[in-house]
């Protein structure tokens, strides 16, 4: 156990009494209101192990009572005070806890509220499990979040348990983990829209079966600059993973730059939309361009649908779910939205704290 008056003791390390030669006749470890923690006498007698982490800087007491073999009684109290944090870290996910089951594409963030100054030591306190058993590894994103994908997208039906044991454990200058968080989650059918702009189709398969194939009008081949920055409305080419939805989502050209009363400027009521990018790329019904789906592009970027195409996409279609673009003349930025799976592999474990 602890030295008595010991202090900066950490919450998470056990606190274990031994008896010696003698057997422990009872132990107690009691913060000030008095609640006792919990803990495991060995079946021989000998040791009393504690089973729950201690708070942040609180006293505690323990008493332990010990009787040799030949019936001589031996008290022991001590006190101790656990560490206190600098600053805690508190872990949050995305996927969020509310969204239980998400598509093969969905890489799962771990977001931190302040940057561990020590990454190594976060990464280390973070785990994936998944039945069936699935290769993958962590990549920072930024100093405070971190992405875990697999390999290949995830095999449907996957289980998944993601936890971040963070409590207790020394993050640099001072800083501890504020709380364990855990996150579980179900791989759902293999979702994938694949869009070729050659053809101006989009095809969409089901667990590898194709279901559908709808007409598409994309971003148009045109460009414009605005206050010294060339804003272009082509499509990026690359593998999106759908996040969020909205049955309808007002959009502006404004978000990027363009004046909405410029005259390629827009803010508008847009129906059935399926967000694929930070920067604004969505499927979504397009009434207006029906003329134009399958034959030429036109639109700011996003990805046009018919009504009755756009409200199947939307329905069917959520998190994780995956959708590729090919035969533009852009590239999609992997830091754009969930870009994951545009970082090459060997790339990817290379974005680890631990290599």
């Amino acid at each position: 156990m602890p030295e008595d008056a010991a202090e900066k003791v950490s919450p998470i390390e056990p606190i274990e009494v031994r008896a010696g030669n003698a057997k422990l006749d009872s132990v107690s470890v009691t913060n000030p209101q008095g609640k006792q923690v919990t803990g495991a006498l060995s079946a021989d007698k000998t040791r009393w192990t504690s089973t729950e982490p201690l708070g942040y800087g609180r006293q505690y007491t323990v008493r332990a009572v010990a009787r040799s073999a030949d019936g001589k009684e031996t008290r022991k109290t001590v006190s101790f005070t656990t560490l206190r944090p600098d600053q805690t870290v508190f872990p949050s996910f995305f996927p969020p806890p509310s969204i239980t089951t998400v598509g093969v594409g969905q890489p799962i963030a771990v977001i931190f509220d302040k940057p561990p100054a020590d990454r190594a030591a976060a990464e280390r306190a973070l785990k994936v499990t998944a039945t069936p058993a699935t290769e993958g590894g962590w990549y920072w994103w930024d100093d405070r979040t971190v992405h875990w994908r697999p390999k290949e997208y995830w095999r449907p039906g996957t289980k998944v348990t993601v936890e971040a044991k963070i409590y207790g454990v020394k993050l640099g200058d001072g800083m501890y983990g504020e709380t364990d968080r855990t996150l579980n989650l179900t791989i759902g059918p293999a979702k994938i829209a694949t869009i070729d702009d050659r053809t101006k189709k989009m095809t969409v398969t089901v667990n590898g079966k194709t279901v559908h194939t709808f007409p598409v009008s994309m971003g148009r081949p045109d460009s414009v600059t605005v206050n010294g920055k060339k804003i272009s409305f082509i499509t990026p080419s690359g593998t999106y993973v759908a996040q969020e939805k909205y049955k309808v989502k007002q959009m502006s050209s404004a978000t990027y730059g363009l004046p909405s009363d410029a005259a390629l400027g827009y803010d508008s009521r847009i129906p059935l939309a399926v967000r694929l990018s930070n920067s604004g790329i969505f499927v979504h019904a397009a009434p207006w361009s029906v003329a134009d789906q399958g034959v030429r592009n036109v639109s700011h970027g996003c990805i046009n649908l018919s009504p009755e195409a756009g409200r199947w996409f939307y329905d069917n279609f959520g998190y994780g779910d995956v959708v590729t673009v090919s035969n533009t003349s852009t590239r999609l930025e992997p830091t754009d939205g969930f870009g994951d799976w545009n970082i090459p592999w060997e790339e990817w474990l290379e974005g680890s704290a631990l290599r």
